[in-house]
């Protein structure tokens, strides 16, 4: 097949419109960018895409094949690149069926152009496309652009069926939503990517499905372990690296479950954990594992008393809430090393709140953003070597920090530093019994009365009517909310929760649905998921939990037709 000689046909395509003048081409080049960048978010076989060196061995070694399989040379189109895929499977019979050497070559054809084609080194099937396709635009007015998906004409539809559904809508998702102002991190960029999954591969499936098979905690396994095990495997690469040291002892703050405690202790790494609360998993799975209920107090450590053991020289946090910006001053105190992942906003003190005085007048940034710029200039003035990074884990907060002692040492003045960033004050922990209040202990005649003055406005909103039952109308929360006094809404703030989760809260009454609410009908089917098994509860005997006690029919009591159901038929009592 000769590049002149094949004939292209489009298979897909759909205009994406803009509310301003779009630059077509800066669109384009960034959807190609991201098409090559997260092959994952397309193929469900592909882990990732690994930028080949132009000119190195392995990318004259792709070349030469495409050359041979094409019968003509990409060395001189523009833009040209190679990318490796790196399969997702490990079950050895997938892996014989899926390439561990599967390329794609692309290049620009056009201005607006792009081309690729796969290739395997080994002779198995390609994990991604199987069979060259071409991605194309073009401007149909200033404000839209029209992308298109082609396929040579000589080869089968049935090749391009994902391609033509599941990849089309994945792009076309983006390019709608496209906002060159931001820039993205890249995955794993301190990375090598695929010593880094194989590594994760290694972890995943000696450590952590045997993990998965033994979970006794009330969180989704799948979730939970595999992204301990993506840490992990992070966390090891960037010491081989040597990115970071590798630690004579670490301490994972704040370590929750302690699985990720147990993966380092397995893959070599000496440590422990700590928090304020011990798990149910600790005195089962991770018996054997050094995890120990306390709470942790920075000051201690800013006082310069013993608080951890005395060997420790990385602190780890994943996801430790109110100490994650105390975790950079403690490693300083220590003149120790840190690795970080941010998730919950908290200053020194308190909730964080984003007024962007570290970051400039002009940028406007989300909150979480900003608290993670906020915690890296903390860091930074402690004088910290910091590399910053995003991690492959199935977390929506997958920032990390790594904060380095440098050769030369932290600042010179660090005492003064930390009592400037703290403004002197004390650190209060965090009680080892958190009450969850959801808006579940607003006292009960406040309780009734707000949810009486929701129902009568629903209730009113419509006269629409089910075999004679009067069901009021669907109204938007935000509507709804002007039912309610200032005061009102301030009771729901403190029991920390909303409008939103008061609703839910009384199941039996409303029904909440895409930000609206409207008046419970049991009479309705009912749309129920199957539940997975981590999720469903026995008793200790192996028996499911007793139903829960019966409470009061409230349809019986104040709807203006009464209970639907009737007494009989109705699960609340009459």
């Amino acid at each position: 097949m000769s590049q002149g000689a094949t004939i292209w046909r489009i298979i897909v395509e759909e205009t994406a419109e803009y509310e301003e003048t779009v630059d077509v081409k800066a669109y384009f080049d960034k959807i190609i960018s991201l098409w090559k960048e997260y092959p994952k978010a397309i193929s469900s076989r592909v882990t990732a895409s690994i930028p080949v060196d132009e000119g190195s061995h392995l990318w004259n070694e792709v070349i030469s094949c495409f050359e041979q399989k094409h019968r003509f040379s990409p060395r001189d189109c523009s833009e040209i690149s190679v990318n490796k895929f790196i399969c997702r499977y490990t079950d050895p019979t997938k892996a014989r069926k899926f390439s561990e050497n599967a390329f794609e070559v692309s290049f620009y054809q056009e201005e607006l152009l792009v081309r690729f084609y796969p290739i395997v080194l080994d002779g198995h099937t390609h994990p991604h496309f199987e069979e060259p396709y071409q991605i194309g635009c073009r401007s149909s007015s200033e404000s839209s652009i029209h992308l298109q998906f082609f396929k040579p004409i000589d080869l089968a539809d049935e090749y391009y069926e994902y391609l033509k559904t599941q990849g089309f809508k994945t792009i076309i998702t983006w390019l709608k939503g496209i906002d060159l102002s931001k820039t993205s991190r890249k995955t794993n960029s301190l990375l090598d990517k695929e010593s880094y999954f194989r590594t994760y591969r290694h972890i995943r499936e000696d450590y952590g499905r045997a993990l998965v098979e033994q979970w006794t905690e009330n969180s989704n396994p799948q979730k939970t372990v595999f992204e301990d095990c993506g840490i992990t495997a992070y966390i090891n690469e960037i010491v081989r690296m040597d990115i970071l040291p590798k630690p004579k002892k670490f301490v994972d703050i704040g370590c929750g479950n302690g699985v990720l405690v147990h993966l380092l202790n397995l893959t070599g790494m000496k440590g422990y954990g700590v928090d304020v609360r011990s798990r149910q998993i600790w005195n089962t799975t991770l018996k054997h594992v050094d995890l120990r209920e306390s709470v942790v107090e920075p000051q201690v450590v800013v006082e310069n008393e013993p608080h951890f053991d005395s060997d420790v020289d990385l602190l780890v946090g994943n996801h430790s809430d109110e100490l994650t910006p105390w975790i950079p001053v403690m490693a300083a105190k220590l003149n120790c090393n840190f690795f970080l992942i941010p998730c919950c906003p908290f200053n020194f003190f308190g909730k964080y709140v984003n007024d962007g005085s570290h970051i400039g007048p002009k940028r406007l940034v989300s909150q979480y953003e900003s608290f993670f710029e906020w915690t890296v200039t903390v860091a930074e003035r402690l004088g910290f070597k910091v590399d910053l990074d995003r991690l492959a884990i199935p977390s929506t907060k997958r920032l990390c920090i790594i904060g380095r002692v440098p050769e030369k040492g932290l600042c010179t003045d660090l005492d003064e530093t930390i009592n400037q960033m703290t403004r002197g004050q004390k650190f209060v922990a965090r009680p080892k019994e958190i009450k969850m209040n959801n808006c579940t202990t607003i006292p009960v005649n406040e309780r009734d009365r707000m949810a009486k003055l929701l129902f009568d406005y629903i209730l009113s909103s419509s006269n629409e009517t089910r075999d004679g039952w009067r069901c009021g109308g669907e109204v938007p929360l935000r509507e709804l909310a002007t039912v309610l006094t200032e005061e009102d809404k301030k009771l729901m703030k403190d029991q920390d929760g909303g409008l939103q989760t008061f609703l839910r809260n009384h199941h039996q009454i409303f029904h909440v649905f895409k930000a609206t609410a409207r008046i419970r009908d049991f009479r309705q089917p009912k749309v129920s998921r199957s539940r997975p098994d981590w999720k469903k509860k026995a008793n200790k005997d192996g028996k499911p939990n007793n139903p829960p006690r019966k409470s009061p029919c409230w349809m019986a009591l104040y709807h203006p037709d009464g209970c639907p159901l009737g007494p009989e038929k109705c699960q609340f009592q009459h």
